[in-house]
């Protein structure tokens, strides 16, 4: 009999960076949350591939309900293969599975040919006070002929940084266009255009960048820390950090060690994602990994969140150590 509230289920995996597809490893996660009472019980088929599986602490809400996330970090020849994540809940009768199909492969599909998407970083915007849009164009045969404008409806004129170019793998082209805006130009909602020719293009390509319309949702941020049988046996720990209902999507998420900027290749975070229902909000993860030492000599490490529905500061911080207080 069902005597409790289901999980949602959400899989999670870092977006591409650089050479993702020939990584020796590849790591994703299982984001299950709004389900009482506890447990969950998670499980990955990563089929005959090496898998190390962490399913972290759970925390529970102001609401009461619980949530969790649970990783596999795979190796060998994943990038062809399928993975499932697998949550039970007894109390409510449900079993889920989640199906990276293809995924595990570099899952940043490439844009349409123009882009100008490139709302500017939260970070950039409200903390460096100094935002920029980017205008991408790809999968072009050469950068010969190329013509990129912008320009912003109020007619007032603009400053571009000069564009650049990137051959790929596949010899075509990526163009990248950058340009510097004024902060309160941009909260005040003007809109920006982006248009770009090329003797590739049937028809010049024109798109329009401005802030995202809608209520204004700050960012809820939850810390998971390290599960207790990996402290003494792992040199290395992961940290999470959960960062759900906020709009817009645009949101900076990075870590602190003692109040210091860590490395990136430390740390990932998933593109936001919507997180369903009828408030469309978004949500992100993000992941930390912490040398067993700086653990126990009980080093505090931040996740540092910008968003600009955050009041006062755009920022908030979460910071978790081994012994808080101590």
């Amino acid at each position: 009999a069902r005597t409790g509230w289901a999980p949602s289920v959400f899989p999670l995996a870092s977006c591409c960076r650089g050479a993702t597809a020939r990584a020796a490893s590849v790591t994703l996660g299982c984001l299950v949350k709004g389900y009482f009472p506890e447990p969950v019980s998670v499980t990955w088929d990563a089929g005959t591939l090496n898998s190390s599986t962490v399913t972290l602490p759970a925390v529970t809400l102001d609401t009461g309900l619980s949530t969790t996330v649970s990783q596999v970090t795979i190796s060998g020849a994943w990038a062809k293969q399928r993975f499932t994540c697998s949550v039970a809940h007894t109390p409510s009768a449900t079993h889920t599975n989640k199906t990276f199909q293809g995924e595990a492969r570099p899952i940043c599909s490439g844009p349409e040919r123009g882009r100008a998407g490139g709302s500017p970083s939260p970070l950039d915007l409200y903390v460096h006070k100094s935002p920029k849009l980017t205008c991408l164009v790809v999968d072009l045969a050469s950068e010969e002929g190329v013509s990129l404008v912008w320009s912003r409806d109020s007619g007032k004129p603009v400053d571009p940084d000069p564009w650049k170019s990137d051959k790929q793998f596949n010899a075509t082209v990526i163009i990248r266009s950058t340009l510097p805006v004024d902060a309160q130009d941009w909260i005040d909602g003007e809109i920006f255009k982006c248009t770009v020719t090329h003797p590739d293009l049937p028809t010049a390509i024109v798109r329009s960048i401005s802030k995202a319309q809608g209520k204004r949702a700050a960012p809820e941020v939850h810390l998971f820390t390290p599960p207790e049988e990996d402290q003494g046996s792992r040199d290395q720990l992961t940290l999470t950090c959960l960062v759900q209902n906020f709009f817009p999507a645009d949101i900076f998420v990075d870590w602190l060690r003692n109040g210091q900027h860590m490395p990136s290749g430390q740390q990932s975070t998933t593109e936001p994602r919507l997180a369903g229902g009828s408030n469309q909000t978004y949500f992100v993860f993000s992941r930390l990994e912490v040398s067993r030492a700086d653990w126990e000599q009980n080093i505090p490490f931040t996740c540092r969140v910008v968003h600009e529905a955050v009041t006062d500061t755009r920022t908030l911080l979460k910071t978790v150590s081994k012994r808080p207080g101590k």
